[in-house]
């Protein structure tokens, strides 16, 4: 007992006087106080410095039931999963400006994988670890190219159509006044990178034929405004399409670009009832397929950048992609989600056709859920999901779909946790 009250009293002694609530507040304290409560609750300050400090985070345990036209036997048709987020938000303020360090890592357990199998396990993920700074961010977050980012869609696994990607990047943001503003930024292209394709499977190994080649970041530039009646944002991306061929003596590196533009806005519906939100946004991708959000839940055919033609030339995979989700608050502890979204991708080099029995790919999904808030800061959601994954043209080859079509069901019961 009294080794262990030494070593209390020498590490209480290590602390810096303003960690005593009985030592009188510095004017320091003071400021950081006040700083604290405009950030917003849950911040407080560290002791000693000015820096504010919110800590929190969710719990969600979910089941799911999931299939799909031709759902293999040895696929789990439900599993669960549990899902465990840290969100720790620094901020500091300096003579350039704020100094934000934010980070949210979650450790999910799951039954099995996403509409697969597999075996019961453990996963850390990060999901956003990033700095802002004078207008600067850098990190990894979400793509600043990102806006409805399947909002208000939930749980871990969601098959709907939307673009939603974390990505390593460094940007810059102009405030312009009027809730306007621009922001530019480098991201990481390994995450956009669909793959490259031989136009003809029958001549190479489309597995092996084509390895990753050396690629510039992606280029995304963005404008929009945000203020009381919703907000709206324009984005636009360039993709480099490269790889270097695995094939003896060949030895080519062939690349080109693809871009992807992208207009979103949602609206804020208070006339209906309060906190009710309507998002519509409309994405079109030339050579970078990955910006539209397609859904492939079998994964039997989902689109690359290009198909690599004799030649060595490319032929791009052009398409596009809209989505659309209306929120409704019933009352203060029911609400509902109403999404949906359509896209499609085209195949225009006929020899790619032919091989691989189809001119492109129509994709559906609808869905809805409804969430009941007991008490706060508990949420209880049921949630279904259909999906329509549909080629074009189809003919049978055994490089794509197995069938003509595949419709995938999902329900999701949720069970959430703030704090």
């Amino acid at each position: 007992m009294r080794i262990a009250g030494i070593g209390l009293a020498a590490a209480l002694g290590m602390l810096p006087p303003a960690a005593f609530a009985a030592d009188p507040p510095s004017s320091l304290s003071r400021t950081a106080a006040r700083q604290c409560q405009a950030e917003g609750p849950g911040f407080y300050y560290v002791p000693g410095t000015d820096t504010c400090l919110r800590i929190g985070g969710y719990l969600w345990t979910e089941s799911y039931y999931n299939s799909y036209t031709d759902y293999p036997r040895q696929n789990d048709r439900t599993y669960w999963v549990s899902t465990f987020g840290l969100q720790v938000d620094a901020r500091t303020a300096t003579d350039y400006g704020p100094l934000r360090s934010h980070m949210e890592a979650r450790m999910i357990w799951r039954s099995a994988d996403p509409w697969s199998d597999g075996p019961a396990g453990a996963d850390f993920q990060p999901w956003d670890m990033h700095i802002d700074f004078a207008g600067f961010t850098f990190g990894y977050l979400q793509s600043f190219f990102d806006f409805y980012a399947n909002a208000d869609v939930l749980g871990t696994d969601p098959a709907t159509i939307g673009d939603e990607t974390q990505i390593g990047l460094v940007g810059y943001t102009w405030k312009l006044g009027n809730g306007f503003a621009a922001q530019v930024s480098l991201e990481d292209s390994s995450a956009r990178d669909a793959g490259l394709l031989p136009a003809s499977p029958a001549s190479a190994d489309p597995e092996e034929a084509y390895g990753a080649t050396a690629r510039l970041p992606e280029i995304v530039a963005t404008f929009g405004q945000s203020g009381d009646w919703g907000s709206f944002l324009l984005s636009g991306a360039l993709h480099q399409i490269g790889a270097a061929s695995t094939q003896a003596g060949l030895g080519r590196t062939t690349d080109d670009w693809g871009y992807a533009v992208q207009g979103g806005v949602m609206f804020n519906l208070p006339v209906i009832a309060k906190g009710d939100t309507l998002y519509l946004q409309a994405a079109y991708a030339d050579g970078a397929v990955s910006y539209l959000g397609l859904i492939d839940a079998s994964g039997d055919f989902s689109a690359p950048d290009a198909f690599v033609r004799a030649d060595g030339g490319l032929s791009k995979v052009r398409g596009w992609s809209a989505v659309t989700q209306y929120l409704h608050n019933w009352n203060d502890r029911w609400n509902s989600a109403f999404f949906g979204g359509m896209g499609r991708f085209d195949i225009d080099d006929p020899v790619a056709r032919a091989a691989y029995g189809a001119s492109g790919v129509t994709n559906v999904n609808v869905g809805a859920n409804l969430t009941w808030t007991p008490v706060a800061p508990l949420a209880v959601t049921l949630q279904y999901d259909y999906n329509l994954y549909r080629a074009d043209d189809y003919r049978p080859t055994g490089n794509g779909l197995p069938v003509a079509s595949q419709e995938a069901h999902e329900v999701l019961l949720m069970v959430a946790a703030t704090f």
